[in-house]
């Protein structure tokens, strides 16, 4: 027994060396003030920012060209190096579009879809979570996106095609099976919370059967409302830039990421970070000034500058959290012998096929609860389904060497 206990001690050393820590996925959403009608210059302004951010999925509203999300990719993107970001397909739908970029050593892009509304699309994006050997119907985590932009201003007509908007899409979301890890992001010109003039924000978050939460719940009057100047998210300049952008200083909170409860609790594998969310370069003390005036030190000076320029609005940015158990995790390699734990399964792949693999499976206590042979063969698949959840040490033996690995079963 103390020779084993040893043997445990320097296996647990060395595989956590090596060990795989979670992965974090930040959103970001962001409305890019009419992109590149505005300034077609503008992708470079932008680059600071998604420098300082380093999204792993970025959905923006108010883009007016493909041409432009193409742009955006290239210039403010996959620059200084970075090469891993792609775009989702670009619709040319009525009013302005939305986009989504993701960072695709993280992400694949399983499908997209246009909801149709009175004023712009509101467009859905089902990403699912990349790890070794994935594919589209491996488990793994499957994140539903959605980017809208609603209609503007104040009056009971605006608020009441608001709310129709809202409605459109909920319906659309309670339309959709398995239905998991949702972010609704994009500028929803919400003045307040209130049921009877906002209708549209009890509907996002309570119609029909995808209930959504605001992660900062803050209930009241944003618009023009001191006390809620640390959330604002428009107008980042106090006067006119020449960029067709509102003005008037930080007073209005119209830019959200809402999801749904899922992401609380870590119910679907992906876990909200609390604290995470924030409206970048907000600081709180710009109460009906430019972001830029003055001193804010919420984000580097260049990127403040940058937010001041490129957009009347604030990027919305959360983060959330993957277990590291998730789809196809690799154990170990030697550069001969790979292990892999695929969901319920303990996949094997050597580089030439061995003669005879001999497999043993020990619980803690060193007891074989497992053991299986495989003749002329350089791969296998075994089924750790019956085993009880814990940490496991699968040994594989050939005529000429052996290694062990470890598992952890969820």
């Amino acid at each position: 027994m103390r020779v084993f206990q040893k043997t445990l001690l320097v296996l647990f050393i060395a595989f956590g060396i090596n060990a795989k820590s979670q992965d974090t996925i930040t959103v970001l959403s962001y409305n890019i003030l009419n992109y590149p009608i505005s300034n077609p210059t503008k992708a470079d302004t932008l680059k600071p920012i998604i420098k300082y951010i380093q999204p792993d999925i970025f959905m923006i509203t108010e883009l007016t060209s493909g041409a432009g999300a193409t742009t955006i990719l290239n210039d403010a993107l996959n620059v200084e190096g970075v090469t891993f970001y792609q775009k989702a397909t670009y619709f040319n739908g009525p009013d302005t579009d939305n986009m989504l970029y993701y960072n695709s050593d993280k992400l694949v892009l399983q499908s997209q879809h246009e909801v149709q509304t009175a004023l712009r699309n509101i467009s859905e994006y089902v990403l699912y979570y990349k790890a070794t050997g994935m594919t589209a119907a491996s488990d793994t985590i499957f994140m539903y996106c959605y980017m809208a932009h609603l209609k503007a201003s104040q009056g009971t007509t605006n608020e009441q095609r608001r709310n129709q908007e809202a409605i459109l899409i909920k319906n659309y979301m309670d339309s959709r099976t398995n239905i998991e890890n949702v972010f609704f992001g994009g500028d929803f010109n919400f003045y307040s919370n209130s049921l009877t003039t906002e209708p549209a924000f009890n509907t996002i978050l309570n119609g029909g059967n995808v209930a959504l939460l605001d992660p900062i719940s803050s209930p009241g009057v944003w618009h023009n409302n001191t006390s809620f100047s640390a959330i604002h998210t428009q107008s980042t300049r106090a006067g006119s830039l020449g960029d067709g952008g509102s003005f008037g200083g930080m007073d209005d909170r119209f830019d959200f990421i809402f999801f749904t409860s899922d992401l609380e609790t870590g119910a679907n594998k992906l876990t909200y970070v609390p604290g995470s969310y924030k409206a970048i370069g907000n600081d709180g003390n710009h109460y009906n000034q430019s972001l830029n005036a003055g001193t804010n030190n919420s984000a580097p000076a260049n990127v403040i500058d940058a937010l001041y320029y490129m957009s009347d609005h604030l990027p919305i940015v959360l983060k959330a959290t993957v277990p590291i158990n998730v789809g196809v995790e690799e154990i170990v390699t030697n550069g001969k012998w790979t292990g892999f734990l695929v969901s319920e399964y303990f996949s094997f792949k050597s580089d030439k096929r061995e003669k005879q693999l001999t497999v043993f499976v020990y619980d803690l206590l060193g007891k074989t609860v497992q053991q299986q042979q495989y003749n002329n063969s350089n791969n296998f698949n075994l089924s750790l389904e019956n085993l009880n959840q814990g940490l496991y040490f699968v040994k594989v033996i050939s005529t000429t060497q052996q290694e062990s690995f470890k598992v952890f079963k969820r």
